[in-house]
């Protein structure tokens, strides 16, 4: 009887889509463009999490945080092991240029880059019935450079670059007032002409292997083709380029190719249209806003209106945007009551309940309650959440009963995770989709918002000397103070047991976090790792302390009638001062921390309230 039960079951999933887990019993061969979390660990455990196999490189070819992508070993291992999947996700700037930071900084030839490219054209002539998804990026244009994910020069003349691209931007379209040509040719003399020409003609290079991407996607080669804008802002060169590969690809149908802002949302957004690609599904989806700038917020890095970018990336996905029917999803747009957005580790960023966020709660939780999924996108703030809208979730218990929730990086980072997670999570297992949830709050509203500035003001103390650490490098410190600190936030407002939170900054950098919440309690608490340490060196230095009296009383029983030297005296005396000195310092260090942990636990709500 059970096998027959399964036979019948197979032959359901057969006729049905969409069924769950079960019907997306397929493979995906994925590339992706390095190896951050954003872009592999948390794109494939999503994938993972419904169903899916996901075989990918080793890491140790994919680019890094101290190492360059490989290219020719990407391409081997691509073409070893695509016979055994369903379709291909592929990043083409990890497969020609090595990673999505190495496009930025390589010094490879025209020739060798076309050469590399054409292994991923004939992907399509060999395995013709296996689809593939790609996608790249714009080159992108920053208005400073961090260490080591731009050319060198970027860090003394990025400002100066990104100014002139934005004056050539602007030209492109209407003349520079007089002000504004002296400032062209003020920039022109101060930047070195060599690097202006090392960074145009890379950017020239990214442009042409676009173009032919484009071309690609129009004569088939790709079943849908993903252009991103990486940190794309109005009046940059970036915006420039973008402007004029869209036009190369406006007769192409949107279906295939797809042109908007961003890059790590990318991977994860291809891997869901795969997904409906499958089951011939084509979600149906409808966005909400609160009062303020809604769909005509531009937000910062994104260089377009938020309304335009959500429409490309459910057009990139296979789906429909609707206000008539009932939808498959509810994209629920968190925008702020302005039309710009700011950086989430502002002071303004408290909770605090407005009016219009209360509304938009009480739609979300109207939406919930008639059986709709909600994937909310927090964009009220830059890089992280809006505390407000957490709190607020967090008050009416609503936190585990979104399909999804994602407030990172850029908006266009969001939105692409937002959809792709609110799609994804209707096949996910009860456990699965509660894991995926307490990453995102935990990654993007308790590190990212709340967190990462009490980091960056650790890490400024520490350097000045000011807070000790006491693990042995700066960044060690560093990741045990933000595994600390996270545990904290899963413990007392997610009701997350700590030990299945492990915290580590795999990049060496506090832009991003890797947050991995495991099955079971294996993990080490590290407040309680870190009160050990703590314990330890005290107990230390008051061992020095009680040695220093030791010796000092030692000294007196062996002297005559209890005289010692005057200058043995003062030494030993010296020697009990030196080292009470320094466990009183310890005591103070200890006291400053906990007065600073405090501090940092007052940025947010009361538990319970």
């Amino acid at each position: 009887m059970k096998i027959l039960r399964n036979i019948v079951g197979m032959l359901v999933v057969s006729a049905l889509t969409c069924i769950g887990p079960s019907a997306l019993a397929k493979t995906i061969l994925y590339v992706p463009q390095d190896n951050r979390p954003v872009d592999f660990a948390y794109t494939v455990g999503t994938a993972q999490d419904a169903g899916y196999t996901v075989i990918t490189p080793p890491e140790k070819i994919l680019s890094g945080a101290q190492f360059q992508g490989s290219p020719d070993k990407l391409a081997e291992w691509v073409a070893n092991n695509a016979g055994q999947a369903d379709a291909m996700v592929l990043s083409v700037d990890s497969l020609v240029y090595g990673g999505l930071v190495d496009s930025r900084k390589h010094n490879l030839s025209m020739d060798t880059l076309v050469q590399r490219l054409k292994r991923v054209e004939e992907l399509h002539q060999k395995y013709k019935n296996i689809p593939i998804y790609a996608f790249s990026t714009v080159m992108r244009s920053p208005w400073a450079g961090g260490k080591g994910v731009e050319p060198d020069y970027y860090l003394t003349f990025g400002t100066d670059m990104y100014q002139l691209a934005s004056l050539q931007a602007k030209m492109d379209t209407e003349r520079l007032n007089p002000q504004e040509r002296d400032n062209w040719f003020a920039i022109m003399r101060r930047v070195p002409m060599e690097y202006l020409q090392d960074w145009y003609n890379r950017r020239h290079k990214n442009m042409m292997i676009n173009y032919r991407l484009i071309q690609d996607a129009k004569n088939g080669t790709f079943k849908y083709f993903s252009l991103g804008h990486d940190d794309n802002s109005v009046n940059t060169q970036s915006s420039l380029e973008s402007k004029y590969l869209e036009m190369s690809g406006a007769e192409i149908p949107k279906t295939v190719f797809g042109s908007f802002p961003g890059a790590d949302q990318l991977g994860l957004l291809l891997i869901t249209r795969a997904s409906n690609d499958f089951n011939n599904y084509h979600p149906k989806v409808t966005i909400i806003y609160p009062l303020g700038g809604g769909e005509k917020t531009v937000p910062s890095y994104d260089g377009q209106a938020v309304g335009k970018t959500i429409a490309a990336h459910v057009e990139a996905i296979g789906g429909t945007i609707t206000n008539t029917e009932r939808p498959d999803l509810l994209l629920a747009v968190n925008t702020p009551l302005t039309t710009s957005t700011s950086e989430s580790g502002n002071f303004e960023n408290f909770p605090i309940m407005l009016q219009s966020t209360q509304e938009f709660l009480t739609q979300i939780e109207k939406a919930v309650n008639d059986g709709i999924p909600v994937s909310i996108v927090d964009m009220a703030f830059s890089n992280g959440s809006d505390n407000t809208l957490v709190y607020g979730l967090y008050r009416d218990k609503m936190l585990y009963r979104l399909a999804a929730y994602n407030g990172w990086n850029t908006a266009s980072n969001s939105v692409g995770y937002g959809i792709s997670q609110g799609v994804l999570s209707k096949y996910m297992t009860a456990d699965a989709h509660a894991n995926m949830l307490t990453t995102q709050y935990l990654d993007n509203w308790a590190y990212q918002a709340n967190v990462r500035d009490y980091i960056y003001r650790m890490q400024q103390k520490i350097e000045a000397g000011t807070v000790k650490k006491y693990y042995p490098t700066v960044m060690t410190e560093l990741q045990s103070r933000t595994k600390e600190q996270i545990q904290r936030y899963a413990a007392t407002y997610l009701g997350v047991n700590p030990k299945t939170v492990n915290v580590t900054l795999p990049w060496n950098r506090l832009f991003e976090v890797y947050v991995d919440v495991r099955p079971t309690a294996d993990v080490s608490l590290e407040s309680d790792v870190r009160q050990k340490i703590k314990n330890k060196e005290l107990k230390r230095l008051a061992a020095q302390v009680e040695e220093a009296q030791k010796n000092f009383d030692e000294a007196k029983k062996k002297a005559k009638d209890g005289n010692i030297d005057p200058d043995t005296a003062q030494q030993l005396q010296n020697a009990i001062q030196a080292a009470t000195d320094q466990y009183n310092a310890e005591q103070q260090a200890q006291d400053l921390s906990r007065k600073e942990e405090m501090a940092q636990q007052n940025r947010t709500w009361a538990p319970g309230k």
